[in-house]
């Protein structure tokens, strides 16, 4: 009973420390030589490094009415120059393994000056930037199924994209950030 009391004691003297204002005084003239007055609760994250020009950053998929959207976004200004086909299977570049995706129809969305990895572009390995999200996603929409990388080779990037059926494609290249949407609407 006595610990339980000692702690209670402490735990009740703790709670009493003196908590740091985050209240910003107004100041109706400036000071010379002193800063407005302020106290956030935590400093704000440093900004990131944008991604150069050519680095995947991510692929996304959701579904609208009426059509799925897929997003491919880059670093840099523009997305890279890229192909668009329909295939009857998809295969990893350079093994031309079959990659087995969900879905009954298939395109291949190839970017030639894309990489995942920029070590082959540094001189410095330590300032070398990776894509670090999924191989493959699965979001289950209406009509894309499944989404994965094809191959990474020689600059050149490609993805397998599976469909639940025949779709019209309407593909834009969008900047700030850097991306290539494909809007797939059902026949």
């Amino acid at each position: 009973m006595r610990t339980l009391l000692m702690a209670m004691a402490i735990l009740t003297i703790g709670g009493c420390a003196a908590v740091p204002s985050t209240t910003t005084m107004p100041s109706d003239v400036d000071t010379p030589g002193q800063a407005p007055v302020s106290a956030p609760a935590s400093a704000p994250a440093p900004p990131k490094d944008p991604a150069p020009a050519g680095l995947f950053v991510e692929m996304r998929a959701a579904s609208h009415p009426g059509y799925d959207r897929l997003v491919f976004e880059f670093g840099g200004d523009k997305p890279p120059s890229h192909r668009i086909e329909p295939v009857d299977e998809v295969r990893h570049d350079p093994t031309d393994k079959l990659i087995p995706l969900q879905g009954k129809r298939f395109v291949r969305v190839v970017f030639d000056g894309a990489v995942l990895d920029t070590a082959q572009w540094e001189s410095d390995p330590a300032k070398s930037r990776r894509y670090t999200g999924p191989d493959r996603i699965t979001p289950g929409l209406p009509l894309v199924k499944e989404v994965a990388i094809a191959g990474s080779f020689e600059a050149v990037l490609s993805f397998g994209v599976g469909l639940s059926g025949q779709a019209e494609m309407k593909v834009e290249v969008l900047s700030s950030p850097a991306r290539l949407v494909i809007d797939f609407r059902r026949q």
